[in-house]
């Protein structure tokens, strides 16, 4: 095993900075024995095989895979765990815990994936953190490795165990809630820190003038002992009226190095079945954040699957990757947890989505080879890079360009594919053909509607409880299973392709099914240059109603405009979901449409409670 990285408490103020020196001159040690034979049994070795990279879209499971080249290294062991209990033992700090050996039937979780990476590449940067020089107008770049970043986490760790057992009395396995933007290095130590603690996190993300209101059923749900928050949300309802001890979170890491050092405390024995984590959705769909608690076997299965999908092409590859968003949600959660089981490096920025000329640089300055982006945004991306050859060649350039949270529309799939992008898999499989990866445990099942053909066709992807991804029975249905939401239809045997969610789909008052994402993405294809976002309403009416959004100073006149575009594509629809004349067309300013903080996703469900007094005076009501 590796020794500690040092020995002494750094010393106070610049200690950090000190101990980063002393760091140089360690002589990494390689991984036990027991391990070592485990690992070069387990592996492939170098060779590079077909392998599978599985689809990104949020729907809990990542089992559905498209054809592209990786490196399966231990592929075969990702979909297997037996073991029911996790036991760890005391450790100083920078010291292996039992956590950090991966024994074929161990738990894995984000610690342990940062873990394995300090040991087996300390030397590795983990993150690149760009942060802008006023004095000089360049950027400046802090490189934190693998080996610091654990020994930050751990500093966090001891650092928030003082106050949260030692002064607060706050026992071990308590919920902690913790809220901050999500998008720092300072915010995911925090994460792993108070995790490694002992403590189950329970992760929130706000604006910073939060009512109490907004956060009332998360808390009531998870039931946190204290409430960490992020500075910036001190002087919000949500932390004036938290009905718990709340502290304010460290402003910078080099805070835990000028403060007197902690004991590392023992990790506490837990079950299979024990919540490690308490994560959030972004309401995409129902416009509600969502509390997500998640036991050790679900979080290993996720931390493997996710593993597999950002396999890099060699093994001696460092994949270098941008922020796909806020640590808050899952899906940023789960891509840090992947990205350290590989060692890959992640460029941190703290400004939001970058615009496409400032990402097009970042690849450039920082060899970034894989980005992942929600669709709206990359959709921004094509439309610049059709008229710009850098741009275009930059991105196919990337070893992948892909995309999650909802789904892309098919022109841009075929654009990509034909322009070089490797867009998800579409350079092995234009057709975006989607197949279940061997060794899952799904179910597909017909979606249950009331069209009265009593067959649409579509089927819904259902995650059985047997499954070890299968999440908590508080997000199953009465059936035991965990309903995915996101619907499919098998083109041929074993072959799948994806057709949005169940809320994309609306029941009209015929009672007929309407594909509400069809026709949005025909009016954004083919009205791009006049709207800037679209949705689909009309639950239970006659027909639906397209609502767009434009900058336009005329907005009386647009809707003629846009349905003489789109006129010709519904023609060709039911009349149950065609846009019938103009009048069914509504234009609205920028803004007007109700949208997610992270994804920016139009969220359907309150954009019919949003119009309405406008839908009833179309339909006479």
């Amino acid at each position: 095993m590796r020794p500690a990285l040092y020995s002494s408490a750094p010393s106070q103020g610049n200690g950090r900075e000190k101990l980063r020196k002393k760091m140089v001159a360690c002589v990494p040690v390689g991984l036990a024995l027991g391990l070592n034979k485990f690992l070069q049994h387990d592996s492939v070795g170098g060779l590079v095989l077909p392998y599978l990279l599985v689809l990104h879209i949020e729907i809990s499971t990542f089992i559905l895979y498209r054809s592209v080249y990786f490196n399966p290294i231990s592929a075969h062991r990702t979909l297997i765990f037996k073991q029911d209990h996790l036991y760890t033992g005391t450790k100083t700090l920078g010291s292996p815990s039992a956590l950090s050996i991966l024994l074929p039937m161990s738990l894995r979780n984000h610690f342990t994936n940062v873990e394995e990476a300090a040991s087996r590449h300390p030397s590795r940067v983990a993150f690149k953190i760009p942060e802008f020089n006023t004095k000089t107008n360049g950027i400046q770049v802090d490189d934190i490795t693998y080996s610091q970043y654990l020994l930050d986490i751990e500093r966090f760790a001891a650092y928030w165990y003082h106050v949260l057992n030692d002064v607060a009395g706050i026992p071990q396995r308590s919920v902690i809630a913790l809220c901050s933007q999500g998008y720092k290095y300072v915010d995911i130590l925090h994460v792993y820190g108070i995790f490694r603690a002992g403590y189950i996190t329970q992760v929130i993300t706000l604006f910073p003038d939060a009512p109490y209101d907004l956060i009332r059923g998360a808390f009531e749900s998870a039931k946190p002992r204290a409430f960490i928050f992020e500075s910036l949300y001190k002087d919000s309802g949500a932390v004036r009226n938290a009905p718990m001890p709340s502290y304010e979170a460290l402003p910078s890491v080099d805070v835990v190095y000028s403060d007197i050092e902690h004991p590392l405390p023992q990790f506490p024995t837990v079950e299979a079945e024990d919540i490690a984590i308490i994560a959030q959705t972004s309401g995409t769909s129902s416009g509600v954040s969502k509390v997500i608690p998640g036991s050790y076997r679900w979080l290993d299965a996720k931390c493997r699957k996710a593993s597999m999908r950002t396999a890099p092409s060699s093994q001696d590859k460092q994949d270098i990757y941008t922020r796909r968003g806020s640590i808050a949600f899952a899906g940023q959660f789960m891509f840090l947890a992947a990205a350290a089981s590989h060692g890959a490096c992640a460029v941190l920025l703290t400004n939001g989505q970058p615009t496409t000329s400032e990402l097009v640089a970042l690849i450039k300055k920082f060899n970034i080879t894989k980005v992942h982006q929600f669709p709206q945004v990359i959709e921004t991306h094509f439309q610049v890079a059709r008229a710009d050859p850098d741009v275009l060649s930059t991105f196919a350039g990337l070893d992948v360009l892909s995309y999650g949270g909802a789904g892309l529309r098919a022109s841009e799939e075929e654009w990509a594919a034909q322009n070089g992008i490797n867009l998800v898999g579409t350079r092995k499989d234009p057709r975006n053909l989607l197949r279940v990866h061997p060794g899952a445990i799904v179910k597909f099942v017909p979606f249950a509607s009331r069209d009265l053909d009593g067959d649409s066709g579509l089927l819904e992807l259902v995650i059985p409880p047997e499954a070890p991804e299968c999440p908590d029975k508080s997000r199953r249905a009465e059936d035991g299973s965990f309903h995915t939401d996101d619907l499919f239809r098998e083109v041929e045997p074993g072959a799948y392709i994806h057709c949005g969610r169940t809320g994309d789909w609306i029941n009209m008052k015929s009672a007929w099914l309407c594909d509400t994402k069809g026709i949005e993405n025909n009016a954004r294809e083919l009205c791009s240059d006049i709207i800037t976002g679209c949705v689909v309403v009309g639950e239970g009416r006659p027909s639906p109603v397209l609502i767009v959004e434009s900058h336009s100073e005329n907005l009386e006149v647009l809707p003629a405009e846009i349905y003489g575009r789109i006129a010709p594509f519904h023609a060709g629809r039911h009349h149950f979901e065609r846009i019938a004349s103009e009048k069914m067309v509504i234009a609205v300013p920028p803004g007007t449409l109700p949208r997610t903080a992270t994804k920016g996703t139009v969220q359907r469900r309150t954009a019919e409670v949003l119009f309405e007094k406008n839908l009833d005076g179309l339909f006479g009501l």
